[in-house]
Formats: structure tokens, C-alpha cells, sequence
């Protein structure tokens, strides 16, 4: 018995315990302007921390308990499923893009909202205004372990990638000529243009041909990428799961949901994200839905 007491690790948390018990731990982002943002005085807001604290709150008047303490834990992009794995977190609220690989060990709620892949420059830089204007010399930068630095990588071959732990450190590099341009999701990169509308500016990228990415065809013209955010819970833990997902329906019925996602990023940048992606009815409908982790695609050999 002491063997098998050794031998046992650490274990993820269960949010729907913590929240019983009156205390939770968030982990979110830090440095992501509209979505997750340590203010002056240590305090967080943006749109993952309104969609975590609606999400905590609903959940706990539905087990007729009071509304729990929240801490929150900066999660850095590479640290995510570690800190959920070892039960150092109850959730992760932090632009947490689902994908095949993280499902595998991470329990998803949502998806609960839906962006794509673009690029942040220089204002004063007309020199990239597509993707394939990346291969003429210019440094791209992403984060570690991101979808974001995955998708470059398969689908600007001999691009200059370099890739640090916080997208407000690339957002710095390009600020200060040590890269060309940001990329990652559309609703972050806004959040950086919005706060330093002076320094930055948006570019839609799309496929500049057609290419294999993880094993799959993608066309060209086609989005970089597009990603869905979902709330990272305990693998195996459907309970926790379906109670985040009544709770993210409920903000999206409720019309809090998208007014969180405009005073965020802005009226220009959430009605786009919602013409885009189907407005409120599809966002709720694809609460839940995981069926798009398990669509095949055409293989890249098979054209």
C-alpha cells in the first residue's frame, strides 16, 4: 500500500467541488488586452474573465451555494494542460483554442467562441498586407506551443518564426523592429491594435495556396486557421463539463455574452467576429458540439 501511495501523482482538480467549497482557481491570461488583462492594481478583466466569472457564479446558484471566491492564475500558452493535469487549476478561461492533441488530455466545455488567425504589423508598415508577403525576408512572430505558431509553421515553409511565451512580448518585438509582424487569433491581435492604435494595425490573412497542414488539405484563400475557444477542465469529467456548458448557454441566451465579446474588443471587431461565424444562434448552438475535433478533411495525398 505505501508502494502504490508513492506512486501516485498529482491529480486535476474538480471545479464543481471547488465551487461547493466556496473557493476557485482560474487560470487565465495576463497580458491579452480585451480578453485577459492584469490591470495597475492586480485586478483582471476582458472577455475570458467575464464569460469564467459568469460561468462560476451560474454554476454555483444552480447548486444553491454562494457565489465562490475566484482567484485568478496567470496560464501561460505552453503551461495550460500541465497546470490542469496537476490539479494547480479548477479551469482554463485563456483564449484556449480546441484542438485534437489538447482534447486528448483536456476536458472541453463550448466551444464558446469562434476566430481566426491574422496578423498584427506596424501602422506604418504597407509591406505586408497578405501571408505570402511573410516569405520575402520578414520575421513572424507567435508563442510557444500555440496553434497559432503550428499552422505558420506548416503553411509558410521557410518563414523566420520566432516564438516567446506572451504575445504582448512579440507584440514589443514588432513595436521595436525586431519582428514584422504578430500572428495569432483575430480577437486577440485587436485587443493590441485597440490599446496601441498609434503603433499597430490588423491584416486578414488568408491561405496563400493551397496547403497541408497536420496532415490535411487546406485551399488556398481559405482562413489561416480558424479557432475555438473552450474552457479547459479535468479530463473525464462530464459532470463539470455539462454544468460549463448550461452556464455558457445561459450567458448566450441571456444577451450578456455578446455584450461582454463588445465592450471587450468593440463594437467593429464583435460584430465582424459575428457576421463571420453566424451571430448568437450559431454560438449557441455550437455550445458542446465537439463533432468538429473528428471532420476528417480531404488527406493531403488524396487530390
Amino acid at each position: 500500500m505505501a508502494a502504490l501511495c508513492a506512486c501516485s501523482g498529482p491529480s486535476p482538480r474538480s471545479l464543481l467541488q471547488s465551487i461547493d467549497d466556496g473557493a476557485v482557481l482560474i487560470g487565465v491570461k495576463a497580458d491579452q488586452p480585451g480578453l485577459g488583462l492584469r490591470g495597475p492594481g492586480g485586478g483582471f478583466s476582458g472577455f475570458d474573465i467575464d464569460v469564467a466569472r459568469y460561468v462560476v457564479s451560474t454554476i454555483a446558484a444552480g447548486r444553491g451555494r454562494a457565489e465562490p471566491r475566484i482567484t485568478w492564475r496567470e496560464t501561460p500558452t505552453s503551461q495550460r494542460e500541465r497546470l490542469i493535469d496537476n490539479g494547480e487549476v479548477d479551469a482554463v478561461v485563456a483564449s484556449y483554442s480546441i484542438d485534437p492533441e489538447r482534447a486528448a488530455r483536456v476536458g472541453f466545455a463550448g466551444p464558446y467562441l469562434v476566430t481566426r488567425q491574422a496578423l498584427l504589423v506596424r501602422r506604418d508598415d504597407q509591406s505586408i498586407r497578405a501571408a505570402g508577403d511573410l516569405r520575402r525576408g520578414k520575421a513572424l512572430c507567435s508563442v510557444s506551443g500555440s496553434t497559432s505558431a503550428r499552422t505558420a509553421r506548416g503553411v509558410l515553409p521557410g518563414v523566420r518564426l520566432t516564438e516567446f511565451d506572451t504575445y504582448s512580448a512579440c507584440a514589443d518585438a514588432v513595436a521595436r523592429l525586431s519582428a514584422d509582424a504578430v500572428t495569432t487569433d483575430e480577437v486577440i491581435l485587436a485587443g493590441f491594435a485597440a490599446q496601441r492604435p498609434e503603433e499597430f494595425r490588423l491584416v486578414d490573412v488568408t491561405l496563400p495556396e493551397d496547403s497541408c497542414v497536420d496532415g490535411r488539405l487546406r485551399t488556398a484563400g481559405a482562413p489561416l486557421a480558424v479557432e475555438r475557444y473552450g474552457i479547459g477542465l479535468g479530463y473525464g469529467d462530464d459532470q463539470a463539463r455539462d454544468a460549463v456548458n448550461a452556464a455558457l448557454r445561459q450567458m448566450i441566451e441571456s444577451g450578456e455574452w455578446e455584450r461582454s465579446l463588445r465592450r471587450a474588443v468593440g463594437d467593429e471587431q464583435a460584430t465582424r467576429t459575428l457576421a463571420r461565424d453566424g451571430g448568437t444562434a450559431e454560438s449557441l448552438a455550437r455550445v458542446g458540439d465537439l463533432g468538429f475535433l473528428a471532420a476528417a478533411g480531404t488527406a493531403c495525398g488524396d487530390r
